[in-house]
């Protein structure tokens, strides 16, 4: 099985993976991690309001999934992010999703779209400080449930994610989705309870 992880605005995949050390080495040993690149340039507008949001920047490449306009109701470059990621996944492949902040709003959109039979169905995807994509073209998506397995997490002290992440959970079936709510910033836990959900969320779709 593979586990698609996509990493959040300004961030890149290299990036994503050093700070994911720690729990790579506790993921089964089966289970191939893919850390993609965003084929986007971040635009200056939005690494200003970041960088004035968080205090900094971690190292480029500043790459994004999409550009969003300032009402959200377009997202400049969705269309060919989605393209490289039906590349990402071979036909037949077995696969989760893991996203944080902007690629938990990916990840939740390609379970919408596997739903719909637009996208490969994943095993399970887990949204870490996430919310319900914003665009025009994304929002009827989330007309109906999802039934995709799903793990919902994000920091008490995220100023970012904890008024729109829990929107999110409403999205997706009652029936197989969880939730932690950790003590912690904008960022992807690696250590507490918010990395040992995430651990025992994969290892329980992956370890079957």
């Amino acid at each position: 099985m593979k586990l698609l992880i996509l990493h959040g605005f300004t961030q890149n995949g290299a990036v994503l993976r050093r700070h994911l050390a720690p729990l790579l080495g506790q993921l089964p040993a089966q289970l191939t991690c893919a850390f993609p690149d965003a084929p986007h340039a971040c635009s200056e507008a939005g690494l200003a309001r970041l960088q004035s949001m968080l205090g900094g920047l971690q190292t480029a490449p500043h790459l994004s999934w999409w550009n969003a306009t300032d009402d959200g109701r377009l997202y400049r470059g969705w269309e060919t992010s989605l393209s490289l990621l039906r590349a990402s996944v071979a036909e037949g492949e077995s696969f989760g999703v893991l996203g944080f902040s902007q690629g938990a709003i990916v990840a939740a959109a390609l379970s919408a779209l596997a739903v719909r039979g637009e996208f490969a169905m994943p095993q399970f995807v887990a949204l870490v400080a996430g919310r319900t994509p914003r665009a025009d073209a994304l929002k009827p998506l989330f007309d109906s449930v999802l039934s995709v397995p799903s793990l919902h997490v994000w920091g008490e002290r995220d100023v970012m994610a904890r008024e729109e992440a829990p929107k999110l959970v409403d999205k997706f079936d009652p029936a197989t989705r969880e939730v932690v709510c950790w003590d912690g910033p904008h960022v992807l836990p690696t250590f507490g309870p918010g990395a040992d959900a995430i651990l025992s969320f994969v290892r329980k779709y992956t370890c079957v």
